[in-house]
């Protein structure tokens, strides 16, 4: 009697995304030249053979397909497609010596953890945030606090767009992968974080959450609550809109201390201020900067121990006066679902894939942020409200002419 192994189904985006992973790990594309690194090359669907070895053309046809559609990239910011059939395909050549795994581990912190920093700039914001957390408002709150899960602000919305009406079922059905933050490449450049690098970004309460997203009247939006598992070290910037605690001017420091103050209300206005659409590459330079050095580098004494920031809380440029809004950053902003055990939820398609392919099992990282049951709800926008301030007076402008 012959036995037959049953056929196993797997979504195909699922396997799209493991296959682009392993891909761009391992392969350089580009069209083909003269020099070697382009020549003599794999074509797109000879890649797709090499890589998952179809058992038919339809296969490898549908993958194709899905990793273009997957394929993330902005040609106006000069980006360009990974996947092409004008371009060639070679193995990326790493040494077995310990300097290839050093070049390989660098490579991973610039793209995807630290972007930033020469020295003059590090002892720059040294001297800045020196002793930020000892500051205290009239109410005698330091802005340097704990959050802990189940407190106060535990939890937070984030919104998406609802661009077609077939989405929503996949935002419901997964709302840790598709309303929290997007993997590694697919990361955009954000108000506290450069592109590639993660920070989860989320608002205090649902209309600044859609806000934020500067939606037009009639645009559908979903939404769903997050909470934080692990405690997270907050600088809330909000705190410096009000006055300090009243100085005695005879403490030593008390000049600087107030100095301090004066930068921090107006770093506040910085964080916080609107960007214009199209300038936010370099006008979002300086606070990344900022949010890098604290979350990596700048350590504090908190409730006893040594801590750097992990979020930092700033008022909201879309709902002004109302709103606030958290970004998460670095390790504090890996966002998924845990099972009852408290560990990371494997969906039946991965273990099914993993089991056939456990070359592709990579350890993942420590998730700190989950979705609240039953949160996701769906809004249409019904009306946007706009504020103005005076630019210039009448006469200011006719004498510009």
């Amino acid at each position: 009697m012959t036995s037959t192994r049953p056929e196993r189904e797997f979504p195909l985006e699922a396997v799209a995304s493991i296959v682009d992973e392993v891909a761009r790990e391992n392969y350089g594309g580009g069209v083909p030249d003269s020099r070697d690194e382009f020549s003599g090359g794999l074509e797109l669907h000879e890649l797709i053979d090499d890589l998952t070895s179809p058992t038919d053309d339809d296969i490898a046809s549908a993958l194709k397909t899905e990793l273009e559609k997957q394929d993330n990239y902005w040609p106006p910011d000069g980006e360009e497609a990974f996947y092409s059939e004008e371009y060639v395909y070679n193995r990326i050549e790493v040494g077995t010596d310990n300097y290839g795994r050093f070049w390989d581990e660098f490579q991973k912190l610039l793209m995807h953890e630290q972007r930033f920093f020469s020295r003059n700039a590090f002892e720059l914001l040294a001297l800045i945030f020196k002793d930020v957390e000892q500051q205290t408002d009239k109410n005698r709150r330091s802005p340097v606090y704990m959050i802990e899960p189940g407190g106060g602000q535990h939890a937070f919305y984030r919104a998406r767009i609802i661009r077609d009406p077939s989405e929503t079922k996949k935002f419901r059905e997964n709302v840790a992968d598709q309303l929290g933050p997007p993997p590694d490449r697919m990361r955009t450049p954000g108000r506290l974080n450069p592109s590639g690098i993660s920070a989860f970004y989320g608002a205090f309460d649902l209309d600044t959450s859609v806000a934020e997203l500067r939606p037009s009247v009639g645009t559908r939006v979903a939404l769903a609550q997050f909470q934080i598992k692990k405690p997270i070290c907050v600088l809330d910037t909000t705190r410096f809109s009000g006055k300090p605690k009243a100085n005695n001017m005879f403490k030593p420091g008390a000049l600087q201390i107030a100095a301090q103050w004066n930068f921090m209300r107006s770093f506040m206005r910085q964080i916080s201020k609107p960007v214009k659409p199209g300038e936010e590459h370099l006008d979002y330079i300086p606070t990344q900067a900022v949010a890098e050095y604290l979350a990596y580098h700048h350590e504090m004494k908190i409730d006893g121990k040594t801590r750097k920031v992990d979020a930092i809380i700033y008022a909201s440029a879309q709902n002004d006066g109302e709103g606030k809004n958290i970004a998460i950053l670095g390790p504090a902003s890996v966002t998924g679902e845990l099972d009852e055990n408290g560990k990371r939820k494997i969906k039946k398609s991965e273990n099914e894939f993993f089991d056939l392919f456990p070359s592709f099992l990579v350890p993942s990282p420590e998730i700190r942020i989950t979705p609240v049951a039953d949160s996701f709800v769906v809004h249409e926008v019904s009306a946007v409200k706009f504020a103005t301030s005076q630019h210039y007076s009448t006469y200011e402008w006719l004498d510009d002419d």
